[in-house]
C-alpha cells in the first residue's frame, strides 16, 4: 500500500508470475490448477502494472505491459486448448478445475488490456469452440463465459460476434458444450434484446428444443433452464409471443 511501481527497476511480481506462468503447462493437473490461481490473484489486484518497469516513459511503460498481458493470454489460450483432465465425480457433469481457473485468470487479464488485444483474444475463443475435440470446445467456451462479462464495453462489438458460435454450440453432441453455451449466455442474457435482437427468436426456439433432450441428470439442464428463465423474466411479452409464432410457423413449413 502506498508504494508506486513505477519507481521500481522491474515489477517487482515478475518472479513470481515468471513461476506461475511456467508451471501452467506442468504434468501435474493440481500444479497447473494452482499456476491459474495464482496469476487470476496477481492480475485482479495488480494487472494494471503488470510488467512494468522504472525509468522509462509512460508510453514505453503502456506497451510493455500490453506485451506482458498478451503473452500471458497466450499461455492461458493454451492451457483452454490444451488441457484434458475432467473430473466426474460428481455427477454426470464434467468439472474442469484447470480450464476453469484458466478462464477466470484469462478474464482478469482481459480487463486490463487494449481493447483490441481483448477482442483478438475473444475471437481466438470463438474459433477454439468449433474444433473437434469436445474438451476444446468446452474450454473455449468457460473462456467466453467469464471474458465476455469481463469486457462490458466490448459488448456491442463482440456479443453479436459471439452469438451465432453460442447458437450453434447450444445444438452441440456433447451435453457438457451445451451447458457451457448455456452458461456464456446466462452471464450476458441482460443485453441479448439490446444487442442482438435478430437472434433472440433462434435463441428461444433453440432452448425450447435443448428441454426436449434433457433430464434431471444431464448436465446441461441447470443452465438451459436458467437461460430460458432469466430471458422469459426480462423480454417482453411481445418479442416470447413472436417467437413463439416463428417456430410454430416453421414447424408448419414444408
Amino acid at each position: 500500500e502506498g508504494v508506486d511501481w513505477r519507481e521500481s527497476v522491474s515489477w517487482p511480481f515478475e518472479p513470481l508470475c515468471a513461476e506461475l506462468r511456467c508451471s501452467l503447462f506442468h504434468s501435474r493437473w493440481e500444479r497447473r490448477h494452482g499456476a491459474g490461481a495464482g496469476l487470476r490473484a496477481v492480475l485482479r489486484a495488480h494487472g494494471c502494472s503488470a510488467g512494468s518497469v522504472g525509468g522509462v516513459r509512460a508510453c514505453v511503460r503502456d506497451e510493455l505491459r500490453g506485451q506482458w498481458l498478451e503473452d500471458c493470454a497466450l499461455r492461458l489460450l493454451a492451457v483452454l486448448a490444451l488441457d484434458r483432465f475432467g473430473d466426474w465425480s460428481a455427477g454426470d457433469r464434467v468439472t474442469a478445475p484447470v480450464r476453469e481457473t484458466a478462464a477466470q485468470a484469462l478474464a482478469v487479464a482481459l480487463r486490463s488490456m487494449e481493447a483490441g488485444c481483448a477482442a483478438q483474444v475473444v475471437r481466438a475463443l470463438l474459433a477454439m469452440s468449433r474444433e473437434e475435440a469436445w474438451e476444446v470446445r468446452h474450454g473455449a467456451l468457460l473462456g467466453i463465459k467469464y471474458c465476455l462479462p469481463a469486457r462490458e464495453d466490448l459488448l456491442p462489438e463482440l456479443l453479436p460476434l459471439a452469438t451465432p458460435s453460442l447458437l450453434q454450440a447450444l445444438a452441440d453432441d456433447d451435453d457438457d458444450v451445451r451447458a457451457g453455451a448455456a452458461a456464456s449466455l446466462l452471464g450476458v442474457a441482460s443485453h441479448l434484446e439490446a444487442l442482438v435482437p435478430s437472434r433472440l427468436p433462434r435463441l428461444l426456439g433453440a432452448l425450447w428444443d435443448a428441454l426436449a433432450s434433457v433430464d434431471d441428470l444431464t448436465a446441461s439442464t441447470a443452465s438451459v433452464m436458467g437461460l430460458l428463465a432469466s430471458l422469459c423474466a426480462s423480454l417482453p411479452y411481445a418479442t416470447l409471443a413472436a417467437a413463439e409464432a416463428r417456430g410454430e410457423a416453421a414447424a408448419l413449413s414444408p
